[in-house]
């Protein structure tokens, strides 16, 4: 999986209007901003203080490739349901314990952090060094 997009990880209030272009792009906005993103047609936006994700009917996500989408919805189901890994068992075990509500934000993260491994995997194939300035520079071709 290759993605090619602008990042910025926050920006500026007098950048606004690049809010605007048609490209790709993951952009981080002030929350005071709001009231500007909303009238976007065509962006995703995911309020990180609200937790709320917010996808317009024109939009298409597609969905994660297979098999990291079963992994990650299956390992999800046991971290978030328990009971369902010992559910078909002849003889379950007696008790069987829940995470603590921390453990299982710990487990959560954990299961996203081994998705975004596996999704990310191989990105230095993409990396190639051009030596011919002072410095060398590294640019990223998803073609190679």
């Amino acid at each position: 999986l290759a993605c090619s997009f602008t990042y910025v990880p926050i920006l500026p209030a007098q950048l606004l209007e690049v809010l605007s272009t048609p490209t790709p792009f993951i952009i981080g906005v002030h929350s005071i901003f709001q009231p500007e993103t909303q009238e976007l047609l065509d962006v995703v936006i995911a309020d990180l203080d609200g937790g709320t994700v917010n996808v317009p009917e024109c939009v298409h996500i597609s969905l994660l490739p297979e098999p990291l989408l079963q992994q990650t919805r299956e390992a999800l189901s046991m971290v978030l349901d328990p009971e369902l890994e010992v559910a078909d068992l002849a003889f379950p075990p007696s008790t069987i314990s829940a995470s603590s509500l921390k453990m299982q934000d710990k487990e959560i993260r954990a299961v996203f952090l081994r998705l975004f491994a596996q999704l990310l995997q191989g990105y230095r194939w993409c990396l190639h060094i051009i030596r011919i300035h002072p410095e060398p520079v590294i640019r990223f071709h998803k073609v190679r």
